[in-house]
C-alpha cells in the first residue's frame, strides 16, 4: 500500500470503542450522520473508499442549514480526491449567531463546537484533523473566514463562497466588522498575521449582485466599507487581505473567482458555476 494512503479500516481498534453511527470494526465507506450527544454539534460525515493522508474538508452551510445538501453535492469530488468530508449542522436554536462564531451570552461558541467535532472525527476515523481544509457558503463563508482569523493553526486551505459580509483585516473596526478586538467572543484572540499566511479562494456568482436582498446585511457601515452587494464585498475583502499581506511582507495569498450565470444559490454554484471543482482544485491540485 502507498504509504501516503490511509486505509479507513485501519482505524478499527479506535472505532470499536466508540458509540455512534460508524460500525464497529472501522468506519464504513459512505455517508453517516453523527448526533451531537458528545460534541454538542451534530454533523454529517462522508467516508470515501480511501482517505489520502491529510485530506479532511469541512463544509459549512448557510442560514438555510442545508448541511446534507453540502455533503451530497461534494461527495463525488471527495471520493475522487480521497478526502474525508465533514458538514456540521449549526441549528438556529443552539447556534443563532454561528456566522460570527457566536454572540456573547447567546448560545455556545460555534468555533469551539467545530473543534470538538474535529476531535470526534479523529477519534472515530484516526484521521489527522489538527489542520483541515475549510469551506463555507453564504453564512458558512462568514463562519469560515472568521474561524480562520481566530484559529489559523487549524486551517490548511480556506475556500469561501458568497459571503454576505466580511471581517475586514482592519484594526479601525471592532470585531466582527474588523480585527481590533473580539470581546464578544468570550476572550477569543484574533491572529490576523497567521491567518494572512493561509491560501484562500473566494468564489461568488457574477449575478449575486442584488442590493435588495432581505438576507443581506444592509447596515450603513457595512455598505460604506465593503460595498452594496456580495460581488462588491468579495472584491473589497480580497483587495484588503492582499494589501495587508503585502504590507506584512507575505505576498498576496487570496484569489477571487467569479462564477458566470450564478446568483446566490449553493446548488446553482455547484451545477452551473462548478464550485465543487474549484474548491477541490484549490485544496488538492
Amino acid at each position: 500500500m502507498n504509504p501516503s494512503m490511509v486505509s479507513v479500516s485501519g482505524a478499527a481498534e479506535v472505532i470499536s470503542a466508540c458509540d455512534g453511527v460508524l460500525a464497529q470494526g472501522g468506519p464504513q465507506e459512505g455517508l453517516h450522520f453523527v448526533p451531537g450527544d458528545v460534541t454538542g454539534l451534530a454533523y454529517f460525515l462522508f467516508v470515501p473508499t480511501r482517505v489520502l493522508s491529510g485530506r479532511v474538508l469541512v463544509s459549512v452551510h448557510g442560514i438555510s442549514r442545508n448541511a446534507r445538501e453540502h455533503i451530497e453535492m461534494f461527495k463525488r469530488m471527495a471520493q475522487d480526491h480521497g478526502a474525508l468530508l465533514v458538514a456540521p449542522c449549526f441549528t438556529a436554536a443552539e447556534f443563532p449567531g454561528y456566522q460570527r462564531l457566536g454572540n456573547k451570552g447567546v448560545g455556545p461558541r460555534a468555533d469551539l463546537a467545530l473543534i470538538r467535532v474535529l476531535n470526534d472525527v479523529h477519534v472515530r476515523t484516526a484521521c489527522d484533523t489538527s489542520r483541515v481544509d475549510l469551506f463555507g457558503f453564504s453564512g458558512g463563508a462568514q463562519f469560515a473566514h472568521r474561524f480562520a482569523f481566530v484559529h489559523p493553526q487549524r486551517v490548511r486551505r480556506l475556500s469561501i463562497g458568497s459571503a454576505g459580509w466580511y471581517t475586514l483585516p482592519d484594526p479601525a473596526y471592532t470585531y466582527p466588522y474588523g480585527v481590533s478586538d473580539a470581546k464578544g467572543l468570550y476572550g477569543a484572540r484574533l491572529n490576523l498575521w497567521a491567518a494572512l499566511r493561509i491560501r484562500v479562494l473566494v468564489l461568488v456568482g457574477e449575478q449575486d449582485n442584488r442590493v435588495d436582498d432581505e438576507e443581506l446585511n444592509q447596515r450603513p457601515m457595512v455598505c460604506r466599507s465593503q460595498g452594496p452587494h456580495r460581488v462588491a464585498r468579495a472584491e473589497t475583502w480580497v483587495k484588503a487581505m492582499n494589501t495587508r499581506a503585502l504590507s506584512a511582507g507575505q505576498g498576496g495569498r487570496v484569489d477571487l473567482q467569479l462564477m458566470p450565470g450564478v446568483g446566490h444559490s449553493f446548488s446553482q454554484a455547484v451545477l452551473v458555476g462548478q464550485l465543487d471543482k474549484a474548491v477541490f482544485a484549490h485544496c488538492y491540485a
